[in-house]
């Protein structure tokens, strides 16, 4: 044990110290690595930072029971504005030591308001005109940390007297723990999914950059076994260099986050942004980081070396290997394509089962594009002949070492298929979570709810009198129970009202109409008998004609509701609006301001999606910004790969140069080694990306849609990032092919 620990000592002393080349070996693989651990440290903060966004949420759910008065009473006040959403409420203290919610030293009083920073950016701002209007009060302070989800949250906390004590708003604490919750099966799936295709790229740059620079190292291997060290010594010496080079990473790694982490309330997406705090790796993640980089480097130092004899006098590779074989470059594949197959249909349901087959089929097909790319290309090469003296180079460049060119470009390819799977996933995904009642409206009413405490008769007249509005129905709302102990909602209006929102060609008198969930729940057959549970009375639902719409529920025309117990129910109102006009809908929302929490305000001509739909949107903003990063990432690390391959190379470069060879002929051949590797690249990656995609969402239970566009515009930006990389990289080879380059030692 202590020769070993002496062995791979020596490796580290001989990566750190001697002379500038080695510092500079060690600073290429330091950044390369170190980016890569960047990465992994960022996605192991994702359950603190999410975690910490939940608990914060938590915190400001309310208890509704207690013993005695309620000391607090509270509305919700939450509107909309534009493809915004502000979240708040209105809040009436009875007691001087009245509960708070998190994130506020003291409750506002009457016309007093309290407000998130990027709220008051917003109101303080020239897109904010017209927000200013539906809140007139006294700002008194912001949220702290506490009180918000993230930075970028819209909130505000609002004093108002003329709250009255109803059953629903009144508050004896805040911090409700509910339990359940989370994401649905689907999208947890689809985040799970999202994260390994995007992460398994980072191990394969880490690789990467673990086998920089391995012509110098195998000079000093050379070296080492003249003066007396056996092979077995020579290779756990190398492991020692890696083992620097990983140490290296780590340490550049931990700096990179803790650089970037301020910038982390700048994400302009509300939400993923969290505050810089919150991005702390968990415990037992980064410790999986430290030791797991330090082990994939030796290891990859070590294979690299398996065809590589290191003797006193110099370096023999085995320039004419026995062929690649293909057979285990296709069972990751297969095996992979396999345990996704037997997953066909089984997260479409309720149910929640294992997840690991759709991860370790997931791995395995990524695993198979670097697998299979040596392979390819290897037998592309070896049938190419070069038409021009450029090619002829880099043809026989790749006859002789296929495998380096492949990783090149592999970890790109790996982030090319990952994307590719991502979206062919989300556009199968999103057919099947976008709510019914999106698909097909009516966009140019405002719906209007008003709080059933607070009856508001003549609020049809104020909109009538409302600029922009051409028309005004009503409708009447209550809900009820089936017998499946689901729940439905009902609605009474006339013809004109019901078209508002839902889509009649036709509408008669005495018909009934339901606009369904999708999913089957809660929706009522014709016959059933409903129960309204705050007067204990019961309804058979008549016969029925199906329908789409804005709103999800039954509709019944006043013939039709002869029988229906309207003791309960809550005012709806539609107006109709003149969408030429522009923001037509805030200036109607402003002309109802002064009614604050007493009515709730819905413009479906605006985003106004359902809550799985949004989550879907949030998770796939989420997905897509990490694939972007892991795309600089790959292009970050090609560019120093491909300037530690110049560097390598420089004295034939050079000797090529000095006898005559064009340096425009060298560096067309340069750009050739990527190009011929990065068309075979491209289309392995595409294809296992689609392939990999289907069987994921075939296993969602999903309709298969493909995004050709998106796919089309990402393979556009891999392909191009590869031509950019390579054009940057051609500086250095001026310099390689200079006179200076013939130097040796």
């Amino acid at each position: 044990m202590n020769r070993v620990l002496s062995d791979l000592a020596l490796g580290v002393r001989l990566a750190v110290g001697g002379s500038r080349k080695s510092w500079v070996r060690l600073a290429l693989q330091g950044v390369g690595i170190g980016m890569c651990v960047a990465v992994l440290l960022l996605a192991a903060s994702i359950p603190t930072a999410f975690g910490n966004r939940d608990q914060r949420g938590d915190a400001r759910n309310v208890v509704e029971e207690g013993t005695g008065a309620a000391p607090l009473l509270l509305e919700n006040g939450s509107v909309a504005y534009r493809s915004d959403f502000v979240s708040g409420a209105y809040v009436r203290a009875m007691v001087a030591d009245a509960p708070k919610p998190p994130g506020v030293e003291r409750l506002p009083g009457d016309n007093e308001i309290i407000v998130s920073p990027r709220l008051a950016d917003l109101l303080a701002s020239p897109e904010g005109e017209l927000l200013r209007p539906r809140f007139p009060q006294k700002v008194i302070g912001t949220f702290a940390p506490q009180g918000m989800d993230g930075p970028q949250d819209l909130r505000f906390l609002a004093g108002d007297t003329k709250i009255q004590r109803n059953d629903g708003n009144q508050v004896y604490a805040f911090g409700q723990q509910y339990a359940g919750g989370g994401l649905p099966t689907i999208l947890l799936m689809l985040s799970i999914v999202g994260a390994v295709v995007l992460l398994f790229p980072v191990l394969v740059f880490v690789s990467v950059a673990t086998r920089l620079a391995a012509a110098q190292r195998d000079r000093r291997l050379a070296a080492l076994r003249l003066v007396g060290a056996g092979a077995a010594r020579v290779r756990l010496i190398a492991s020692g260099e890696a083992l620097a080079g990983a140490v290296a990473g780590l340490v550049i790694g931990f700096g990179l986050l803790f650089a970037i982490r301020p910038l982390a309330d700048d994400i302009p997406l509300p939400e993923v942004a969290v505050f810089p705090s919150d991005l702390t790796p968990t415990l037992p993640l980064t410790l999986v980081v430290v030791i797991s980089v330090p082990v994939l480097a030796v290891l990859t130092s070590v294979f690299a070396m398996r065809r590589t004899i290191v003797e006193p006098l110099g370096v023999v590779r085995e320039q004419k290997p026995v062929k690649r074989r293909l057979w285990w470059r296709v069972v990751p594949a297969l095996g992979g394509a396999a345990l996704l197959a037997s997953q066909f249909g089984r997260f479409g349901g309720q149910a929640k089962p294992e997840e690991w087959p759709i991860i370790a089929g997931v791995v395995l097909l990524m695993f198979a594009v670097p697998a299979l790319l040596p392979w390819l290309v290897e037998r592309a090469v070896h049938r190419m002949s070069g038409a021009t003296p450029a090619l002829q180079l880099a043809v026989r460049r790749l006859q002789l070492d296929a495998g380096t060119a492949a990783r090149v470009v592999g970890g790109v390819a790996v982030v090319l298929a990952g994307t590719v799977t991502l979206q062919v996933i989300l556009a199968g995904v999103e057919n099947d979570v976008k709510a019914e009642d999106t698909r097909s409206a009516s966009r140019n009413s405002l719906t209007i709810s008003v709080n059933e405490a607070t009856p508001l008769p003549e609020l049809p007249d104020v909109l009538a009198r409302t600029p922009g509005v051409v028309g005004v129905q009503s409708l009447l709302r209550t809900w009820a129970t089936t017998p499946d102990d689901g729940h439905t909602t009902i609605a009474v209006g006339t013809c004109a009202a019901l078209k508002t929102v839902v889509d009649l060609a036709d509408c008669t008198d005495g018909k009934t109409y339901l606009v369904p969930t999708g999913n089957g729940l809660g929706d009522p057959e014709a016959g059933d008998v409903v129960k309204f549970e705050e007067t204990g009375a019961t309804w058979t639902v008549p016969a029925f004609e199906r329908r789409t719409g804005t709103r999800l529920g039954l509709f019944v025309t006043p013939a039709a509701a002869g029988n229906l117990d309207l003791t309960h129910t809550y005012a709806e109102i539609q107006a109709e609006m003149d969408t030429t006009r522009p923001d037509v809908a805030e200036h109607v929302r402003n002309a109802l301001a002064p009614y604050s929490w007493r009515v709730y305000t819905v413009f479906f001509g605006q985003e106004n999606s359902s809550e799985i739909e949004q989550v879907f949107l949030a998770v796939r903003r989420a997905l897509y910004g990490a694939a972007l990063l892991t795309l600089l990432l790959a292009g970050a690390s090609l560019l120093v790969v491909g300037l530690e391959q110049v560097r390598e190379r420089r004295r034939p470069l050079a000797a090529m140069a000095a006898g005559g060879v064009p340096r425009g002929t060298l560096a067309r051949s340069l750009v050739w080694q990527n190009a011929i590797p990065l068309v075979i690249s491209t289309v392995v990656s595409v294809g296992t990306g689609i392939l990999l995609g289907v069987l994921v969402t075939r296993a969602f239970d999903a309709e298969v849609h493909y995004d050709w566009a998106g796919i089309g515009f990402v393979t556009g930006i891999s392909v191009g990032m590869v031509v950019l990389v390579t054009a940057l990289t051609l500086p250095s080879l001026r310099r390689a092919t200079g006179a200076l380059g013939l130097r040796t030692e």
